[in-house]
C-alpha cells in the first residue's frame, strides 16, 4: 500500500492483461475513476473496467482489463497501465 492507501496487482496471460487497484480511502474512488477516464481519452481505448466496493470499509477496487484483441496486437495496454500507476503515485505493484 502507498501512503495514499492504494496498491496494485498486474496480471498478464496469453489472452489478456489487467491491473487491479485496491484503495482504502473513499475519496480515492473518484480519483481513480477520473484517471481511468482521462487515459481512455488519451489512448483512445476503452478497456473493461470493474469497480467493487468493500463491505468492511470505505475502500474497494478497480480492475482494468484489456482483452485479446487489444492486448496481443498493441503496446497500448502496457502503456495505459504504466501511465495509470504513475498518475496514482503507485511506484511498485505485485505481478501475478
Amino acid at each position: 500500500m502507498t501512503k495514499e492507501g492504494r496498491s496494485a496487482e498486474v496480471r498478464m496471460e496469453e489472452e489478456y492483461m489487467s491491473v487491479t487497484i485496491d484503495y482504502t480511502n473513499k475519496e480515492d474512488r473518484t480519483i481513480i475513476c477520473d484517471k481511468i477516464a482521462k487515459l481512455e481519452e488519451e489512448f483512445d481505448v476503452h478497456p473493461e473496467v470493474i469497480h467493487k466496493r468493500s463491505q468492511e470499509n470505505s475502500g474497494g477496487s478497480y480492475t482494468v482489463e484489456f482483452s485479446k484483441d487489444v492486448y496481443t496486437h498493441s503496446r497500448i495496454p502496457g502503456d495505459f497501465i504504466e501511465a495509470l500507476l504513475h498518475r496514482l503515485n503507485i511506484k511498485h505493484c505485485e505481478e501475478d
